[in-house]
């Protein structure tokens, strides 16, 4: 088992369109925009792929090979792409997640078998 976490601070999250098209996938940038507190979810998010990268023991981060989906249940969970999903395959057979965030800090766990 591999364990991953990540806390940011939410006022250090840009919401600019050139950070959210570094960092997150058009899907994620699709979802985000519901919402009135973009930031906290920006920084959800950016904390999910965080902790899924320090999980994996990858050395190089690639935030867009890391996306966060929600199930019918509002669950979230991701899916990996690229090199990322080949090593997952090649040693693992499950990934979890969790999110939180209050007004000021956001963070993300991650559970790998």
């Amino acid at each position: 088992m591999k364990v991953g976490i990540d806390v940011v601070e939410i006022n250090r999250i840009k919401t600019s369109k050139e950070f959210l098209n570094k960092i997150l996938t058009e899907n994620e940038i699709e979802y985000i925009e519901q919402f009135e507190n973009k930031k906290e979810h920006v920084a959800g998010f950016f904390c999910v792929k965080e902790a899924v990268f320090k999980a994996l023991n990858l050395n190089v981060f690639s935030p867009k090979l890391i996306e966060v989906n929600h199930d019918e249940n509002n669950k979230p969970f991701v899916v990996l792409q690229g090199e990322y999903l080949t090593h997952f395959k090649n040693n693992y057979k499950e990934i979890e997640i969790s999110i939180s965030h209050s007004k000021t800090i956001a963070q993300a766990i991650c559970i790998i078998n």
